[in-house]
């Protein structure tokens, strides 16, 4: 599976699903929120064209950009399509965002490590260029006039000696058919109407008017929902359970045991499956659970504090930096402050409750 990190041209065709030189063009089922810039997951709010996997256009002009990461705060469904939007000359509020699907010609879709604009800033501004190029080079065609006298701006394209005007939405088809080029100027940082601009976050309104669809709200015939019970400890195991106070709860259907995954990261736990919310949760409330924590007994948070006090006072640290003689500086000072700060073991804490939806 290619990544975005080492994505050549022949890798861009690839995964672009594209075929020789020609921009795969393809049609993608009209959505339901024409007039909105949050849709539902995966889907082009238009019948559009795929300039690239990132990058898609209706014959209105609308401009639908993928955001191929998850959106947990950090803001890349805003970021992604700044950047996009930077080098293809629209504005944020002249394009609709969805969500794209799990799908090897995004390359690497995970999301963790701040990488999804540290690895791919770069990438996505030359695949953005690329498209604008090949609507200029479109426009270029359709008027017969030289490339160079025609530029990009907020989703047209203009001749510059005719002041001949065409819509992204009117290039498009022909742009997609257009030979990809092999090299696209950026704009210098200085020409930047978006990145490193003040704006205001593409997502704040669904957010705050409760019309963001988060992945709770996915609801399918027939669904059940489940609920776990985990042991409290890193790496505990369930020693054993009974389940039959559960099974008497309204809606609970079954009950059975969660095995640790293969990275041994998560607890195991005892899953509650019935035909509501409440139900699981009422499910989980009845279990009777042994725990077995053999092995990990001193995962404690105390225990933690207690062997990282005894490093720092017994073991060489790694110096992160040096600057100047801190040693010195300690020494000859008139007033000394000794405190200890210290933070517990945590995972990340998320706003919206862990889940997921499954076809079992």
């Amino acid at each position: 599976m290619a990544t975005l990190t080492d994505t050549s041209r022949r890798n861009f065709l690839k995964i672009a699903g594209l075929g020789g030189t020609a921009v795969y063009f393809g049609l993608f089922s009209s959505g339901t929120h024409a007039n909105g810039i949050m849709p539902i997951n995966g889907e082009a709010a238009f019948e559009s064209v795929e300039l690239n996997p990132w990058i898609l256009i209706d014959t209105n002009g609308k401009i639908t950009i993928v955001d191929h990461r998850a959106e947990m705060g950090q803001g890349s469904f805003h970021s992604v399509p700044q950047i996009l939007a930077e080098e293809l000359e629209v504005g944020l509020n002249d394009i609709n965002v969805i969500f794209g699907q799990g799908n090897k010609k995004y390359g690497s879709q995970i999301t963790g490590g701040s990488s999804t604009i540290r690895s791919n800033y770069k990438k996505f501004l030359k695949l953005s260029a690329t498209a604008r190029e090949m609507l200029i080079a479109a426009a270029a065609a359709t008027w017969a006039v030289p490339h160079s006298e025609c530029y990009a701006e907020l989703g047209h394209v203009i001749h510059k000696a005719s002041g001949k005007k065409a819509h992204y939405g009117e290039l498009v088809a022909k742009a997609s058919k257009m030979a990809v080029p092999k090299d696209v100027k950026l704009k210098q940082r200085s020409e930047y109407k978006l990145i490193g601009k003040p704006l205001r976050r593409i997502d704040t309104k669904g957010k705050t008017n409760g019309t963001t669809i988060f992945g709770l709200d996915k609801k399918l015939p027939g669904m059940m929902y489940a609920a776990v019970e985990r042991n409290p400890r890193l790496r505990g195991k369930v020693k054993s359970f009974d389940a039959a106070e559960a099974l008497k709860v309204p809606g609970v259907k079954k009950v059975f045991k969660i095995k640790m995954l293969v990275f041994k990261t998560y607890r195991e736990g005892v899953a509650v499956v019935a035909t509501s919310t409440w139900a699981a949760f009422e499910g989980k409330k009845k279990l009777k659970v042994e725990w077995d924590d053999s092995g990990f007994e001193h995962i404690n948070t105390d225990d933690i504090y207690k062997r990282q006090h005894e490093n720092v006072m017994t073991k060489e640290g790694l110096p992160l930096t040096k600057q100047g003689d801190a040693d010195k500086a300690i020494a000859n000072g008139s007033k000394k402050l000794d405190l200890v700060y210290q933070t517990p073991y945590q995972s990340h804490y998320c706003m919206e409750p862990l889940n997921c939806t499954a076809h079992y």
